[in-house]
């Protein structure tokens, strides 16, 4: 339950919503999301909410690294990836799936690389006079995730922890569904998102690149068939065929049409 004590973070703050963006298209269009109604809040507020989450981030700088004389790689600095859109989409009722927060995060850091082939991301994306989509601050995506952590949502997701590392936010793991922890034996590689999407929900995702808000549907997607093949006893049985078709395949995701 979200009290005013508990929840550091207030309403009109979660709701306020300002877009920075400028650009004639950006004013003209429509948002990409459908901000949460009364009866929803209402929900929120008493025990939280079942959500999906998904993020994108952007390089400020690029990982540096040599390659040793065994031709193995040693990393001499990690990449600065800095956050650069933030989706979450309802996790069940009439609108199941349908994203309350899809916003792409201004950022006045130089970007040295977009990562589009991960992140769908473009250049101008974050930048307010080029931007045609809902753009926000760090500060402001921050809060609206703190308030929904703080009353009690259940984040349902592929690969979260880190996403909120990069965040920097702190989710109990009471709250966290990570897909990536469902279907996985202990010890053995684990699979993607696009690997489970195609062999659990026959469904093909990420053809050119990432889109968060498809990322956390599909991830939403996947836990209620966890969910299923949990109730029907199948749970375990799956998982192992899952491992089998991609040691045999040697994890190539099927394509479409073929």
């Amino acid at each position: 339950v979200c009290v005013q004590w508990a929840c550091p973070i207030s309403l009109a703050t979660f709701q306020s919503d300002a877009n920075l963006a400028i650009n004639p298209n950006a004013l003209a269009s429509p948002p990409t999301f459908t901000r949460l109604v009364a009866s929803e809040l209402q929900e929120l507020n008493a025990r939280g909410l079942l959500v999906a989450l998904d993020a994108e981030f952007v390089a400020l700088e690029l990982e540096a690294a040599e390659i040793r004389e065994d031709g193995s790689k040693q990393v001499l600095k990690p990449s600065h990836l800095s956050l650069a859109r933030v989706s979450v989409v309802r996790g069940d009722g009439p609108l199941e799936g349908v994203p309350f927060v899809d916003h792409y995060i201004h950022t006045k850091d130089n970007v040295t690389d977009y990562l589009t082939r991960f992140s769908g991301l473009k250049p101008g994306d974050l930048d307010p006079l080029h931007c045609s989509h809902w753009l926000t601050t760090k500060k402001a995506i921050y809060q609206k995730l703190r308030y929904l952590v703080d009353a009690g949502c259940r984040f349902v997701g592929h690969g979260l922890k880190k996403d909120f590392r990069i965040i920097n936010i702190f989710v109990p793991s009471s709250q966290v569904i990570d897909t990536v922890d469902l279907f996985y034996i202990p010890g053995q590689r684990r699979l993607a998102l696009k690997y489970l999407a195609a062999h659990l929900l026959q469904q093909s995702i990420q053809q050119e690149s990432h889109d968060s808000v498809e990322d956390a549907r599909t991830a939403l997607a996947l836990y209620k068939r966890y969910e299923q093949l949990k109730a029907e006893g199948s749970l375990e049985q799956v998982v192992r065929q899952l491992y089998t078709i991609g040691w045999q395949t040697n994890w190539k995701v099927p394509v479409p049409g073929q």
